[in-house]
């Protein structure tokens, strides 16, 4: 997946406490994510808002210690969006 806003590709990054993460830029971005993670995907999470997201409708969606950290890389690199 691309980042639409950076145009760099979206990679898990993990958070001390809460594990595997992304952060996604915009609210556009976001709802595809959503519905694809929902969808097609089933791949529980929840999200944030952190503050320099806020302006476009960005998130960080968080999967838990128990996510297997690459098998979600390629969650993720497997979503294509048609613009």
């Amino acid at each position: 997946m691309i980042d639409v806003v950076t145009g760099l590709r979206v990679v898990v990054l993990v958070h001390e406490i809460y594990g595997p993460y992304v952060r996604v830029s915009s609210y556009e971005d976001g709802g595809a994510f959503e519905d694809a993670l929902d969808d097609e995907c089933h791949v529980p999470y929840w999200k944030k808002t952190p503050m320099e997201l806020r302006a476009m409708g960005g998130n960080e969606y968080y999967f838990g210690w128990a996510t297997d950290i690459e098998k979600l890389q390629e969650i993720i690199d497997g979503i294509v969006f048609n613009n």
